[in-house]
């Protein structure tokens, strides 16, 4: 499988895609860094190299309705251990709770179906107990790490 070819994607209100597509300032106005824009750019070509080299599955979310790019979805897939592992980064105010959740949701399906792959993590940061509930209803599980939640196929 090349994992270039998982671009776009496309959830209920959410659009998956390659994060340059998206501006480079538009990328560093929108997520927390400390980063210059030239180590952005930097961050973002080392991304592109990793889905290339079929190591990780890396996108910019972008809200279809208003083309407003909300964050970053990054899922590293680990073979040895038949897991994908999601981990976001945004500012809280533009990806909401809901919006993780039914991206979540969506990468789940296609970690199970199209990947094949038994597991499918997900990092949450610690004071984001909403969500991590709503995942434990799910069938999602704790693990020995307390920000991050595994959901078996």
């Amino acid at each position: 499988m090349k994992f270039e070819h998982y671009h776009p994607m496309m959830s209920a209100n959410y659009t998956l895609d390659w994060l340059t597509h998206t501006p480079l300032k538009t990328v560093h106005d929108n997520i927390p860094t400390q980063r210059s824009m030239t180590e952005m750019a930097q961050v973002v070509s080392q991304a592109m190299q990793l889905i290339m080299h079929n190591q990780a599955l890396i996108w910019g979310i972008v809200q279809r309705a208003d083309q407003q790019f909300c964050g970053i979805a990054s899922l590293t897939v680990i073979p040895a251990k038949q897991q994908a592992e999601l981990k976001f980064i945004y500012h809280p105010e533009r990806l909401t709770t809901a919006a993780r959740a039914e991206i979540i949701d969506y990468l789940a399906a296609f970690t199970f179906a199209e990947l094949d792959l038994k597991h499918f993590a997900v990092s949450l940061s610690g004071d984001d107990t909403t969500l991590r509930q709503k995942l434990l209803t799910q069938h999602y599980l704790s693990t020995k790490q307390p920000q991050k939640l595994i959901k078996n196929k």
